[in-house]
């Protein structure tokens, strides 16, 4: 499996503008085969800053995610790159022995 995070710091006051300018890709990632999940959140810190949570069935997948036509236009029409303070940060995990959730084994 394949595990993204991404921390972006939008400029203040477009988190909003930048969720909504990202909502067609995310939706667009979603049905991509092998995506397990594409989610977005505000931190609860600091309003101009946005979380994305990604998981791809393993690295073919994630493969696939960037050469799609419409990861592709993203990078080429991004109308969410103006609203970006900084360059975001990332965490990418490839677990390749994990096929899905475990039990938390603190509960």
């Amino acid at each position: 499996m394949i595990l993204i995070t991404v921390k972006t710091t939008v400029t203040p006051g477009s988190a909003e503008a930048y969720l909504a300018a990202n909502r067609p890709f995310l939706e667009a990632t979603r049905q991509e085969p092998g995506n397990r999940w594409y989610e977005q959140f505000r931190s609860v810190d600091d309003p101009d800053v946005i979380l994305t949570l990604e998981a791809f069935d393993d690295k073919a997948a994630g493969e696939a995610h960037v050469a799609s036509a419409h990861f592709q236009a993203y990078l080429e029409q991004d109308a969410t790159r103006p609203l970006v303070a900084e360059t975001p940060d990332i965490i990418y995990l490839d677990v390749p022995e994990q096929d899905g959730w475990d039990k938390m084994a603190e509960f």
